[in-house]
C-alpha cells in the first residue's frame, strides 16, 4: 500500500547530500562506463548515486558493495514474438516504460539533483528524463555512446532515409539540444553534435579503470591454473592438445612422412616442469621455487564480443584458419590460444562453423568469463583482438580501452575514428581484412615468447601513454557535478505540489 510517509518527508538538513540517477535503459552489468560514472560520482564528497536500469549480468563488486550506490531494476518488458507482430508490440512497449520511468523517478525515488542517461539505447528515457527534470528542478545530462538512429538505420538495412530512422534523427537531435549537459565518447562525435546538432559535448574518452592492469606470472598461474583445471574452465581442453603438438625429441621437429609440425621442448626446461609441484600450460614453479613462463608456451589471444550483427567474427575464423598455415610452415612462430569471451544472439552460429573448421595449430575457445576474472584474463594475454565496427563511425571499442589498461598491444578493426585509440604499428594494429588480420598477427608473434620485438615495443609505448579512467574524469566530467552540487537545494516545491496531486489521485 502506498502511504503519506513514502511521498512526503520532513524537509532534510542544509548538508543534504548532493544524489544523482544514473539511468541506462540496458542491461547495468553489461554497460561498464555507467558503472564507471556511478562510482566516480559515489566517490565525490556528500554524494549518493541511484544507479537504474535492468538486471543481468553482475555489476562489479565496487558498485554492489558502496553503500552510497543503491541499485533500482526496472522490469524488462522484452517478450518472444511473431517478427509480424512487432510493430503492434513496440508502441505497448514503449507506453510501459514511459509509465514506469515516471513513476520511479517521480515518485519512488528519494529528491535527486541531476539525471545522467546514456544513448543509446534513449527511446524513450530521453524525452521522459527531460520532463522529469523540469518537473523536479534538475539537471539533464545525455552520455553519448553512440547515435541510436544509425544502429536502427543498421536494422534497416543501412536506409537512412527510412521513416523511422528519421524519426530517431529528429528526435536525439532535439532532446540533445534540449540537455542541460552533454558528455560524448570522441572528439569526432564531438565535431558532429556541434557542427551538425549545434549541440556542445565534453569529451569523456573511455580510459582504463585500476583493475585493468598487466598481471605478475603469480597471478596468471592463479588464473591459468583455475581456467585449467576447474570443471567449467575454459581452459580445460589448451594442456592435452599442446602435449599432442609437443615433441620431446629436441631435434626431431619435424614427424613422418606427412613434415607435421611439432614444438620442441628443452631438455632442462622437461625435467623442471616434470619435478614441479604446479604446472599450466603457460608457466611453472621451477627448482629454485620461482614462477616462470614456460619456453614453449602457446601465445594467448584474447576477444571479447556480445555476438550480435556489427561484429563480424568469421574475419578472425578465416584468420585463424591462415594464421595455421603459417604456422605449420614458420618453426619461429608458436601454437595460438585465441579465447573468444561474451554471450549474445550469434553465439551458436559462430560455435557450429568452429566445430566443421580444421585447425591444427590454432585452438579457439568461447567462453562466458565471471566479471573478476575477465581483466585477469586481459592482464594474462599476450594480444587483443576487437572487431567492433561503429554504425555511426563515431564512438570507439571500449574493449580496447580495457585492453590498453592491461598494456595489451591490439589488432582493431579499422573505421572512421579509429585513430583516436589504435595508432597502427605503434600501440596496435588496424586491419579490414582476414589475411590482413593473419598477417598482423605473424608479425607480433614471430619469435614468442623469448623473441619478440614488435610486441614490446607496442607494450612500452602503451604504458607510457596510459591514463586511467579516475584522472580523465577528475578533469573532464567532475566540474559538471560539483556545480551541480553548489547550486543544489534541499526543497523542490513543484516536486512536492507533484507528489502530493498524485498520492491524491492514487488514495481517491
Amino acid at each position: 500500500s502506498v502511504s503519506p510517509q513514502s511521498f512526503f518527508s520532513p524537509p532534510p538538513p542544509l548538508a543534504q547530500p548532493m544524489r544523482t540517477v544514473v539511468l541506462v535503459l540496458g542491461d547495468l552489468g553489461r554497460s561498464p562506463r555507467m558503472q564507471y560514472h556511478a562510482i566516480s560520482i559515489a566517490d565525490m564528497k556528500r554524494s549518493t548515486v541511484e544507479f537504474v536500469g535492468y538486471a543481468g549480468a553482475d555489476c562489479r563488486p565496487e558498485i554492489v558493495e558502496d553503500d552510497r550506490i543503491t541499485i533500482h531494476h526496472l522490469q524488462n518488458f522484452n517478450i518472444d514474438i511473431p517478427r509480424a507482430m512487432f510493430i503492434v508490440w513496440a508502441p505497448v512497449k514503449v507506453a510501459l516504460q514511459i509509465l514506469q520511468l515516471f513513476w520511479l523517478l517521480l515518485i519512488r525515488l528519494p529528491r535527486f539533483d541531476c539525471i545522467l542517461v546514456q544513448n543509446p539505447p534513449g527511446l524513450p528515457a530521453l524525452i521522459v528524463v527531460r520532463l522529469v527534470c523540469w518537473l523536479v528542478s534538475s539537471r539533464f545530462i545525455i552520455d553519448w555512446h553512440n547515435f541510436g538512429y544509425t544502429l536502427l538505420a543498421h536494422r534497416f538495412g543501412g536506409r537512412e532515409t527510412h521513416p523511422f530512422v528519421q524519426l530517431a534523427y529528429w528526435y536525439e537531435r532535439i532532446v540533445g539540444w534540449l540537455a542541460d549537459d552533454n558528455i560524448c565518447v570522441t572528439r569526432a562525435m564531438a565535431n558532429f553534435l556541434k557542427e551538425d546538432w549545434n549541440v556542445t559535448a565534453r569529451v569523456m574518452h573511455d580510459q582504463p579503470p585500476p583493475h585493468f592492469q598487466p598481471l605478475d606470472w603469480k597471478d596468471r598461474h592463479e588464473l591459468f591454473g583455475r581456467l585449467e583445471n576447474d570443471r567449467n574452465g575454459c581452459l580445460q581442453s589448451v594442456a592435452p592438445w599442446m602435449t599432442a603438438l609437443t615433441e620431446k625429441d629436441e631435434e626431431d621437429r619435424w614427424t613422418g612422412l606427412k613434415k607435421e609440425r611439432t614444438f620442441s621442448v628443452n631438455s632442462y626446461e622437461e625435467r623442471e616442469v616434470r619435478d614441479a609441484p604446479e604446472v599450466t600450460s603457460f608457466c611453472y614453479w621451477n627448482e629454485r621455487g620461482v614462477l616462470v613462463g614456460r619456453r614453449r608456451r602457446p601465445a594467448l589471444v584474447v576477444s571479447s564480443t556480445s555476438w550480435t550483427p556489427d561484429e563480424d567474427f568469421n574475419i578472425l575464423l578465416e584468420a585463424a584458419k591462415l594464421l595455421d598455415e603459417i604456422i605449420a610452415k614458420n618453426l619461429k612462430m608458436p601454437p595460438v590460444v585465441i579465447v573468444i569471451t561474451g554471450k549474445g544472439p550469434l553465439l551458436d552460429d559462430f560455435k557450429e562453423k568452429l566445430r566443421r573448421t580444421s585447425l591444427k595449430y590454432v585452438k579457439i575457445i568461447t567462453a562466458w568469463l565471471k566479471i573478476e576474472d575477465y581483466p585477469k584474463l586481459l592482464g594474462s594475454a599476450d594480444i587483443g583482438v576487437s572487431l567492433h565496427t561503429s554504425s555511426s563511425g563515431l564512438d570507439l571499442p571500449m574493449k580496447v580501452v580495457d585492453m590498453f589498461g592491461c598494456s595489451l598491444p591490439v589488432c582493431a578493426y579499422d573505421f572512421k575514428c579509429l585513430g583516436e585509440l589504435v595508432r597502427d604499428g605503434v600501440n596496435g594494429y588496424v586491419f579490414t581484412t582476414s589475411e590482413d588480420l593473419a598477417r598482423r598477427l605473424q608479425d607480433m608473434l614471430q619469435g614468442f615468447p623469448t623473441s619478440t620485438r614488435t610486441l614490446n615495443q607496442m607494450r612500452a609505448c602503451i604504458e607510457k601513454k596510459r591514463t586511467r579512467w579516475s584522472e580523465t574524469w577528475n578533469k573532464v566530467v567532475k566540474p559538471i557535478f560539483q556545480e551541480i552540487d553548489k547550486a543544489s537545494t534541499s526543497f523542490s516545491l513543484p516536486r512536492l505540489l507533484l507528489r502530493l496531486v498524485t498520492y491524491t489521485i492514487i488514495v481517491s
